[in-house]
């Protein structure tokens, strides 16, 4: 019967598969909550949307780091810069970083 109610509502949906899971490296999350903290006035839709990632899955990945460094979701988006972020993004133009995540997003989908 749900699929019916399914068919009738948007046939080509119901026959669509479910997305695959992603496995993102560490390193690609670093650098997406770096470039996220990093980017006055960012928010998770247009950083996600840039990196072409669900925003939910960038909330997710701030909201670990920011716990695991002890300062909770609140915690203040300048603190959110590690060495090893900085390193891995050299440039400090949000524009570049975001063009060197979006190679390393490409890599991975392929």
């Amino acid at each position: 019967m749900d699929t019916l109610i399914l068919d009738l509502l948007d046939p080509e949906e119901a026959r669509r598969p479910p997305m695959a899971m992603k496995d993102y490296s560490d390193e690609f999350k670093a650098d997406a909550v770096a470039l996220f903290e990093s980017t006055p006035g960012a928010t998770y839709k247009n950083i996600a949307a840039d990196l072409g990632i669900n925003r939910n899955t960038l909330w997710n990945w701030v909201l670990r780091d920011r716990e695991r460094r002890g300062g909770g979701p609140d915690a203040a988006r300048d603190t959110g810069r590690t060495a090893r972020a900085v390193q891995a993004t050299p440039s400090s133009e949000p524009d570049e970083r975001i063009r060197q995540l979006e190679a390393r997003v490409a890599v991975i989908r392929e």
